[in-house]
């Protein structure tokens, strides 16, 4: 609505960016973001450049997510002092935010909360709307976290009321409340904040997050014993993150719906997945490097491929252990105890059992918890 030459219109653009990705639309973000540079160069605009930049990361994190990481907290850290210098809060809450997406990476959920809260600080300085975003982003650190379920329940339900009815944020803990309603075992009600939970992003247009939470739906499902309903969850969410050309989520959901494809026995399409996972993953994606190893292990065991698959098992568990992602500890050990099982190593893998079992009883997910003992017992 503005002219080419009004200064408004430049400093709305990293937002406009912002909005695009969320969006799912990320050929136009880019087209936006590049406009964006050009202008702030043009200007001498030191405050636009630093948005941009931050901005910009974001962007490659979706869609390049092979490449590494230290650009990304190189911007982030290069960001932060000058934009103390500038007295931008609004700035200052991206870069912590930006910065925080390194500990998402790898797996390191407490460290993601601690720079969440420091960029909810200055976003609620500067009066941002932004604060209601990176407070949805800190319940879901709690769901990935350590933060025992109960504990988690009740500060998303805090930070719920504390929204006061902003929708972005309802859609983002609801979801969130649901995946830790499932690990209590409350299946119908987790499936009805999932539900609306989605039917809020597609009201909202927030089509990349409600693609990405299909983590969320496998997860209720996978817990509530239907193994059919979370690959199909995965598979929908994959398909429409690779319809937008995203690529960051989608080489994680990959890597999941790899896994859930071979605890069905579908091993050549499970096989299929986890090579996409595997070639488009980051390396530093430490969550996403675990679970195609431990997907790749389990076609590699039905394939009688035994040192294969041991290998790639135990470098899963290796990857786990420098996280505080109970659920992966638990995933990791357990597929390697599968493995070792079928080549006779019973008791290593009676421990690895125990290993699971403990991390999902620190998390507080009594349904995952239970069905490791239950099927130790019966063995």
């Amino acid at each position: 609505m503005l002219d080419e030459d009004h200064p408004i219109r430049a400093q709305a653009l990293p937002e406009l960016g912002s909005a695009l990705m969320r969006a799912g639309d990320f050929a136009r973000a880019d087209e936006v973001l590049s406009e964006s540079l050009a202008r702030a160069a043009a200007a001498g605009d030191k405050r636009l450049e630093l948005r941009t930049l931050i901005e910009r990361e974001f962007f490659r994190a979706f869609t390049s997510p092979e490449s590494s990481t230290e650009e990304l907290v190189g911007v982030a850290e290069h960001a932060i002092p000058l934009l103390e210098e500038l007295g931008d809060e609004f700035g200052l809450a991206k870069a912590w935010w930006l910065r925080s997406e390194a500990d998402v990476i790898a797996g390191r959920w407490g460290a993601r909360a601690d720079a969440l809260e420091r960029a909810l600080t200055h976003a609620r300085r500067a009066g941002s709307r932004e604060s209601l975003t990176i407070v949805a982003l800190l319940a879901q650190a709690l769901e990935y976290g350590p933060t025992p379920v109960r504990e988690a329940i009740s500060r998303c339900n805090v930070l719920r009321r504390e929204s006061q009815g902003e929708r972005s944020v309802d859609a983002a803990i609801m979801s969130t409340l649901a995946s830790l309603t499932a690990m209590e075992g409350g299946f119908d009600e987790a499936r009805r904040l999932y539900a609306d939970s989605n039917a809020l992003h597609e009201e909202l247009g927030l089509n990349y997050l409600r693609a990405g939470r299909c983590l969320v739906g496998a997860t209720i499902e996978s817990l509530a014993g239907n193994m059919d309903a979370a690959v199909a969850e995965l598979q929908r969410g994959y398909d429409a993150l690779e319809q937008m050309g995203e690529r960051g989520t989608r080489s994680r959901v990959a890597a999941f719906l790899a896994h859930g494809l071979a605890e069905q026995a579908r091993f050549a399409e499970a096989e299929t997945y986890a090579l996409i996972s595997e070639q488009t993953g980051a390396l530093a994606d430490i969550v996403t490097q675990a679970v195609w190893r431990s997907a790749r292990a389990l076609v590699a065991a039905a394939g009688n491929e035994d040192d294969t698959a041991e290998r790639l098992a135990r470098e899963a568990v290796e990857l786990a252990e420098g996280t505080d992602f109970l659920d992966l500890h638990a995933r990791t050990a357990l597929t390697l105890a599968t493995v070792l099982r079928g080549r006779g190593g019973t008791g290593e893998a009676a421990a690895l059992d125990v290993d699971a079992r403990r991390a999902y009883e620190r998390k507080g997910n009594r349904v995952a918890a239970q069905r490791v003992g239950a099927h130790a017992q019966a063995r």
